[in-house]
């Protein structure tokens, strides 16, 4: 006897004459495939991005103690500027290298020189500035002064095209601000100049950071496709300043052991470049967000027990504050933009 099953409106009996486990077999039913989880990521693709990693972390130790010692000595401290075109030379020069084989890293474009002298004076500026807060500030608190970057963006971001944040996020600014204040208290009341110079230096950091991303859009380029072409451009820009605020060092004079000390701090600032690409374009933005907060707590350590500096409880949670507001504020940016791009 035929299976009678009632109607979807309820109103009449709908009979269907084959039975219900011919139904069954009948393949015109849809059907939902389940999704198919990600591949596992290779071992091999692991050691090589953590790989990437170690040298980003190494080459910014590297580059942050050479460069400390490289401006003690009193000849090479008065020329900063040369210092930076060395470093600038030196990233333009690996960064063409891992544009050909058997790198090939990415792919090398030539822009408009014209429309870069904007980003290449931002850069040159924020380098230069950097070295002078490095020079003449302890390496804490160079480090630590470099945590206020993030709020700094969100202030220009808000004054010039009013992108505002969401109040979470604010909360973690306003963290971070509070933290670095209790740690440059008694920095402050020896070392004015030294405080100065590194609102500057984080000051022009947010802005190059900011251009930067707009350059990027409008070129339509990569990052490190940008600084291949800013690198040689910001050295020529250098050149017409360096009469008139670099000494000209007697380099018979120099120690040798300073002399490696500045070959190697080009090489450390070409690698560290280099390296925050490739974990850039091998993870994501936020992998290696995470990575620069683990760099500033390994920098801040050893460097204050390399000054032999013991901490006060007030300056001990000031670096907390800093840096969970900087952490909480790094992960609430992801968030936002991953939710975006849905």
């Amino acid at each position: 006897m035929a299976e009678k099953r009632p109607s979807t409106d309820g109103l009449v009996d709908n009979v269907d004459p084959r039975p219900s486990h011919e139904l069954e077999e009948l393949d015109e039913l849809p059907k939902y495939e389940t999704p198919s989880e990600p591949p596992a990521i290779p071992l091999k693709e692991k050691l090589i991005t953590c790989f990437w990693i170690a040298l980003n972390t190494l080459s910014t130790l590297g580059l942050i103690f050479l460069s400390k010692r490289v401006f003690s000595d009193p000849q090479l401290k008065a020329c900063q500027l040369m210092v930076v075109m060395w470093h600038f030379t030196a990233t333009g020069l690996v960064l063409f290298i891992s544009t050909r084989g058997p790198f090939r890293a990415f792919k090398a474009i030539r822009l408009d020189p014209w429309q870069m002298l904007p980003v290449c004076a931002f850069f040159a500026g924020y380098v230069v500035l950097g070295n002078l807060s490095l020079t003449y500030n302890s390496i804490g608190f160079y480090q630590l002064s470099k945590v206020m970057t993030t709020p700094t963006v969100v202030l220009i971001n808000f004054i010039m095209f009013r992108k505002t944040v969401t109040r979470w996020m604010l909360a973690a600014i306003f963290a971070t601000c509070v933290g670095v204040a209790f740690t440059i208290n008694e920095t402050a009341k020896t070392a004015l100049f030294g405080v100065i110079i590194a609102t500057m230096a984080f000051c022009s950091t947010a802005l190059y950071q900011i251009w930067i991303g707009k350059k990027i859009e409008d070129f339509a380029v990569s990052a490190p496709q940008l600084l291949l072409n800013q690198a040689p451009i910001s050295v020529l820009l250098l050149i017409p300043f360096v009469p008139f605020f670099d000494t000209i060092p007697d380099l018979s004079q120099v120690p040798s052991n300073i002399m490696w000390s500045v070959c190697a701090s080009g090489i450390m600032a070409s690698l560290y470049n280099l390296s925050q690409f490739l974990i850039i374009g091998r993870t994501s933005a936020l992998t290696f967000n995470i990575v620069s907060h683990l760099k500033t707590i390994l920098i801040l350590s050893i460097g204050w027990y390399s000054e032999g500096k013991i901490l006060s409880p007030k300056e001990w949670f000031g670096v907390l504050l800093a840096l969970g507001g900087g952490w909480v504020y790094s992960h609430l940016a992801m968030k936002a933009k991953q939710q975006a791009r849905k």
